[in-house]
């Protein structure tokens, strides 16, 4: 029998697994639920449930491409280019249409749009409060403190 490639049972998972309550909440419940449905193999549901997840956040980030799944994960992707392409491209060949997914598709595309999700409201707003934080210390220096001392031009022997 095959092993897993990740062994759950000595480690506990990424950190992007689980929902950081800085991502909405109304995505949120879609992916638990998402998550429920995949965990009793429940394909239609939890199938539904990611998508409609994708489908809010798309909503939620103000896109315009709503009605075209692929367009819209492409605007997605546009608008926050720091997030590798290729989870972008996952998301749209694994999510698009109607068909319920089998388990092992169904759960890499929940992984892969909650490790969207963690890049884009929790790194993202991690970064946004490093560089407040940094540029508030930088402010507060002297200008002239800034500036590293020169030191006395060395003599070249000859």
């Amino acid at each position: 029998m095959a092993q897993p490639i990740i062994d759950t049972d000595r480690m506990s998972g990424p950190r992007f697994l689980s929902l950081d309550r800085r991502i909405p909440e109304p995505v949120r419940r879609l992916l638990d639920e998402a998550d429920g449905c995949a965990s009793m193999s429940f394909a239609v549901g939890g199938s539904s449930c990611v998508r409609l997840a994708i489908r809010k956040t798309c909503e939620l980030e103000d896109l315009t491409e709503l009605d075209d799944f692929h367009a819209s994960i492409a605007q997605l992707g546009e608008k926050h280019p720091s997030i590798a392409p290729t989870l972008f491209q996952v998301i749209a060949r694994l999510g698009a249409g109607d068909e319920p997914l089998q388990s092992d598709t169904l759960k890499a595309l929940i992984a892969t749009f909650k490790a969207v999700l963690y890049e884009m409201y929790v790194l993202g707003e991690e970064r946004r409060e490093t560089l407040a934080y940094l540029s508030e210390i930088l402010q507060a220096l002297d200008s002239e403190k800034m500036l590293p001392k020169t030191r006395p031009a060395q003599r070249t022997r000859t």
